[in-house]
């Protein structure tokens, strides 16, 4: 036994070498991992095989990018809350990398993680986790580990912070960080680890993680505004200042108070040194009256459009109002030149006619998407010229033109709300968050002036319907129909053809006034309420709806003082009109009933009499009134 030691030495080798190999054969015969790579981004997939020979997942995978690194197994899985706090481990059931530089994971019931990015060819880094995830949660989280390679740095964001390394700098962000997990919710499910340098050309994809980025921040920001301006107001209303405020400023004071259900209230409450005053002009016309002097200013603020318009200037797209009036002439050449305008020959705009042209093209597209569509060619150009302009430092986001001169307050708000409003029409959540950042920057900063927040008040209440604004109500052939009012909805068709009915939607027992454009004449045949009226240039005097017609101008000035929620005005036509509405069939009221007839009932036959008397004289009945329209 101890002659051969050498033998006996190389036979327990290769039995030792057997029993291992057969111990790993066995162990990959029923598991093996599967592993990738892109670049700086790869994962393993670890996966097992049954009794019937067939592959099935494990609950484990990995994926790691640049010294981060997403562990998942038993013992930390992805994890899924629902709304009553309740957690639950989420089972992988498959994975997929069919992109260059991506893999997505699948988990139970819908849920979701897509991993991707790497590095660019100049150096940039970007990496992104995005999650999907059902109704039935209101959260998923994942491990992370950060490598210690790696000194970390808080910023002002609450789910965002720098990270540093002899590699460079890069900002990490997510919805949330807790407890080495990353929290992703149904409104917030990106998280990003991209490279940090403040000189580098801003994306707005970086604003992710920022407070001020989210709809909330600035919906209550907005808020906290408006009960403000109505303060300063007040006051200012209470100490006789009436001289220190514009009519944009009580335009929008009346507005928010309305909107509160004090409308009368906040008419009350403005002095008739301003309601009689020079200050006044078509603007506030809704709520105070004198309709027929108001309607010069408007006059002339139709004059300034056109010409405006014929001008040519990119700047025609930051003025307020400017929408309406190209959907009131949209069918004449002048606005289809002035469409084309921003993209003849190379993209000059400047950030602040970026934000404008963007504006005018999402409240046109709400309205009129053929339009709209001439607009479309420079959309892109307007995102760029925006995105040169942004300026991020820890969560501040403000705009910049090419002279380096910074956009004010207003123009801010202005851009901000035009970015997120497209980036809505986009699914672009990315631009929502980017405009909402900046539009939260510029106002809370420093409380703005009572000025700026009356200018920048359709922004931020713009839902309320008591802010003085058009309605486009129709065409008759190019000419268009419609109304300044602060009515929350008018309609205008016409059923039958010789008979325009004009619907007014405001609240019960409280008084408004119109001015309608286009209106062809109608000889004075106008139903208000169900009864004939009579035109009186006292109208406004009256406790009663009434209206004056004015013929040169073909404009309809109504008092509109509501018995009913819905009015219903009706003007009489000698001969059918053709005429295009431009309501949605679906809402247009449907018109009352006429009263039924009634028969007279045929009187009973008198039973016979004797030998009737000579006939003796009767008085003449008295006349009937003669029936006459009612006055208002």
């Amino acid at each position: 036994m101890h002659k051969h030691p050498l033998r006996k030495f190389l036979g327990l080798t290769v039995l030792y070498i057997i029993v291992i190999v057969g111990i790993f054969v066995v162990q990959f015969k029923t598991e093996s991992v599967i592993s990738r790579s892109f670049g700086d981004l790869s994962y393993s997939v670890s996966q097992t095989q049954t009794e019937n020979n067939e592959t099935k997942l494990k609950n484990r995978f990995s994926v790691s990018f640049k010294g981060l690194t997403f562990n998942v197994d038993e013992k930390n899985p992805v994890a899924a809350t629902d709304k009553n706090g309740n957690i639950t481990e989420l089972q992988l059931n498959g994975y997929s990398d069919n992109s260059a530089d991506s893999v997505r994971f699948t988990f139970d019931k819908g849920n979701s993680i897509e991993f991707r990015g790497g590095t660019k060819e100049d150096g940039f880094v970007d990496f992104s986790i995005s999650t999907q995830i059902s109704a039935e949660y209101k959260s998923i989280s994942i491990p992370y580990k950060v490598s210690q390679q790696y000194t970390s740095e808080e910023t002002s964001a609450k789910s965002a912070f720098l990270l540093t390394s002899k590699n460079g700098e890069f900002i990490f962000t997510a919805p949330a960080f807790e407890n080495a997990r990353m929290v992703f919710n149904g409104s917030e499910s990106t998280a990003r680890f991209a490279t940090y340098e403040a000189t580098k050309q801003f994306e707005f994809d970086q604003v992710e993680g920022y407070e001020g980025a989210s709809e909330t921040a600035v919906a209550k920001l907005y808020e906290k505004l408006r009960s403000s301006m109505v303060s300063k107001v007040q006051s200012l209303l209470n100490t006789a200042k009436i001289d220190s405020l514009s009519e944009m400023d009580i335009a929008a004071y009346v507005a928010e108070l309305s909107s509160q259900g004090k409308y009368n209230q906040a008419i009350d409450s403005v002095p008739d040194s301003f309601k009689k005053g020079n200050k006044r002009s078509y603007i506030t016309s809704p709520f105070f009256n004198n309709l027929a002097v108001m309607y010069r200013s408007l006059s002339i603020q139709n004059e300034k459009y056109k010409s405006l318009v014929e001008s040519k200037s990119l700047d025609v797209f930051n003025v307020d109002g400017i929408t309406d009036y190209i959907l009131r002439e949209k069918k004449t050449q002048k606005i289809k030149d002035l469409l084309l305008v921003p993209s003849q020959g190379e993209f000059n705009a400047t950030v602040y006619q970026s934000g404008g042209i963007l504006d005018v093209y999402c409240r046109l597209y709400a309205k009129d998407k053929a339009t709209a569509a001439y607009l479309e060619p420079v959309l892109n150009s307007c995102i760029e010229k925006i995105k040169a302009g942004c300026r991020l430092e820890n969560g501040i986001l403000t705009f910049q033109e090419e002279d380096e001169s910074i956009l004010s307050v207003e123009q801010s708000v202005i851009v901000g709300n035009a970015l997120a409003m497209y980036g809505k029409h986009k699914n672009e959540s990315s631009y929502i968050k980017a405009g909402n950042l900046a539009v939260h920057t510029a106002l809370n900063q420093q409380e703005p002036e009572i000025r700026t927040l009356s200018a920048i008040y359709h922004i931020m209440a713009p839902d309320n319907f008591y802010i003085p604004h058009t309605e486009i109500l129709g065409y008759y052939g190019n000419t268009c129909v419609w109304v300044w009012t602060c009515a929350k909805s008018v309609i205008y068709t016409h059923k039958p053809a010789d008979t325009a009915n004009i619907f007014i939607d405001f609240p019960l027992n409280l008084t408004h006034y119109m001015i309608f454009n286009g209106v062809p004449n109608f000889g004075g045949r106008i139903e208000i309420q169900g009864q004939m009226f009579r035109t009186d240039p006292r109208f406004e005097t009256y406790n009663s709806s009434g209206y004056v017609y004015q013929q040169n101008s073909r404009s309809l000035l109504i008092k509109s003082r509501h018995k009913s929620k819905m009015e219903l005005i009706r003007l009489f036509y000698e001969g059918a009109r053709t005429y295009e509405t431009t309501a949605d069939p679906a809402k247009i009221p449907e018109l009352p009933k006429p009263a039924p007839k009634v028969e007279p009932k045929p009187e009973p036959k008198p039973a016979p009499e004797a030998e009737a008397p000579a006939e003796a004289e009767t008085a003449p009945a008295a006349e009937a009134p003669a029936e006459t329209e009612t006055q208002n």
